[in-house]
């Protein structure tokens, strides 16, 4: 099969063959019909992500929904049923539990059947997270429902920005693994809108109040499990474990809008089969380039990216959007639900900024300027909510809600979008299914410990756990500045160059 897909550009006289050699694949791995199939096949993949937003706008909202703790709230202590700040933080960071199994759950399902159906499974766990919790009795069924709900969530951010990855060419890849992002705003957006609202229209005593929010889950969710089959399955996943050249072929092909046997996909089909080609025939020191002892450098760079995974999580960003109704609740506003709307509005705006910033400036330079705003942001916010603590008026109000503002929409440019999109960029293809799984559950294993301590720790510190942010933030700075290469317009076969040259 191999002659039949070789593609060798001639080489002007005037150049330096091996200096020209490199030109050539750079430029052959830029060669694309038109960018809209890929833009479109990048957003069908991403309401993967859209179900992440989703599970996000909505979670926090419900656990302090009227309807929901009057039918699940373990404490009666009170005139009214309520819940521990323990099980409130449980309720909620189970889901990363979850995430954390997802993660490795994926290791063991896109080797041997694909991308496509694994985000086909996790629609459907998804689904029956929110039917077991819509048939909830107890608490504790919420709890498994919540957990389903994580699995599919962390099956989804290993597996979309993935796929997005490996059909994007090199030139667009950082904007439409963005899409991923965007989508999971929208999702947000979408989640907080429809808590409002089911908020608004249905009784405290209803339990519609929670209900119809986890219905229209269960739509998204069996969406996503109906639009991954119009995108193409993965050129890498038809290579490397199934040896169809010409189904690699067709892929790279739609992704790209060109002919099956233009040269621009012959070419990028070579090198994707002799690669592979080279790893089978160093079988006898595969366990070299293992996450463990592989090089160049495979457990730094996978070290790296579990980094920049928990740095996302640990910069606060889910303490405005997890507990942004109880925060908002306590300063008198009137409608705290109005709160993740704005939130989730801003959040949208900026993501969509995101995709025109996102390949006009380099990776780590983003990153590195969004922490120290973020560490900005955090810390007007948590000085100005514990100077005014006890005398809460308007201007101290709005001046916290402009600053959470600043702070999402900070977020939502550089490091919201970015740590995905670095991730996918560090591995090469041998090691990078198993890499993403082990970086995104140790990110999810990190949120479900500070999800289920922030109430608690709310309540003894308050607002000061804001400073508890404004240090993970300042360490990804660092963590940036010391380990993460730039990968921007890198092509996925030569990372291992980078990591060997430095």
């Amino acid at each position: 099969m191999l002659p039949e897909i070789t593609y060798a550009p001639p080489i002007p006289m005037d150049e330096p063959p091996a200096k020209q050699e490199t030109t050539d694949d750079s430029s052959e791995e830029e060669a694309i019909g038109s960018p809209w199939p890929i833009i479109l096949f990048s957003t069908l993949i991403a309401t993967g992500g859209l179900i992440f937003g989703y599970d996000i706008g909505t979670i926090g909202g419900m656990i302090d929904m009227p309807a929901f703790t009057s039918t699940f709230g373990d404490n009666t202590t009170g005139t009214q049923p309520a819940f521990y700040s323990i099980t409130k933080g449980a309720l909620i960071g189970i889901s990363s539990m979850g995430g954390f199994v997802g993660g490795i759950l994926s290791i063991l399902l896109i080797t041997p059947f694909g991308l496509r159906p694994t985000i086909f499974s996790a629609g459907l766990i998804y689904a029956v997270g929110n039917l077991i919790t819509f048939t909830a009795k107890v608490w504790v069924q919420v709890m498994f429902g919540r957990a389903l709900n994580g699995m599919a969530n962390g099956i989804v951010c290993v597996t979309c920005p993935m796929l997005i990855s490996e059909l994007a060419p090199t030139n667009m890849r950082g904007g439409m693994i963005c899409i991923q992002q965007l989508l999971t705003t929208v999702g947000i957006q979408i989640g907080s809108v429809t808590m409002y609202l089911s908020q608004m229209y249905f009784d405290n005593t209803s339990s519609l109040q929670y209900q119809v929010p986890l219905l229209e889950g269960i739509v998204w969710a069996l969406a996503t499990c109906a639009l991954i089959w119009v995108v193409p399955e993965s050129p890498y996943w038809y290579l490397t474990s199934r040896k169809l050249v010409e189904k690699s072929k067709a892929s790279v092909a739609r992704a790209r809008s060109l002919g099956v046997n233009d040269p621009g996909v012959l070419r990028i089909v070579a090198i994707m089969f002799n690669n592979n080609s080279d790893e089978d025939e160093d079988a006898a020191n595969r366990e070299k380039r293992s996450i463990r002892k592989g090089q160049p450098k495979y457990l730094l760079r996978t070290l790296t990216g579990i980094s920049v995974l928990c740095c996302q999580q640990l910069t606060g960003i889910n303490y405005f959007f997890f507990f942004g109704t109880t925060i908002f609740a306590t300063i008198g506003l009137t409608n705290p639900y109005l709160v993740p709307i704005f939130f989730g509005f801003v959040n949208l705006i900026f993501s969509v900024v995101s995709l025109f910033i996102i390949e006009r400036f380099n990776r780590t330079t983003l990153l590195m300027s969004g922490s120290v705003l973020l560490v900005s942001f955090m810390l007007i916010f948590t000085t100005v909510s514990l100077v005014s603590v006890n005398n809460m008026n308007v201007v101290s109000g709005v001046l916290m809600v402009t600053v959470s503002c600043g702070f999402i929409g900070v977020f939502a440019t550089t490091w919201g979008p970015l740590s995905g999109v670095v991730v996918s960029e560090l591995y090469p293809i041998s090691i990078k299914v198993k890499a993403m799984s082990i970086c995104g559950s140790a990110s999810w294993l990190v949120t479900f410990v500070m999800t289920l301590i922030t109430p608690p720790l709310t309540e003894l510190f308050g607002f000061g756990i804001g400073f508890v942010f404004v240090f993970f933030n300042a360490l990804g700075f660092a963590l940036v500045y010391y380990l993460v290469p730039e990968t921007k317009g890198m092509p996925l076969e030569r990372l291992d160059e980078l990591y060997e040259q430095q």
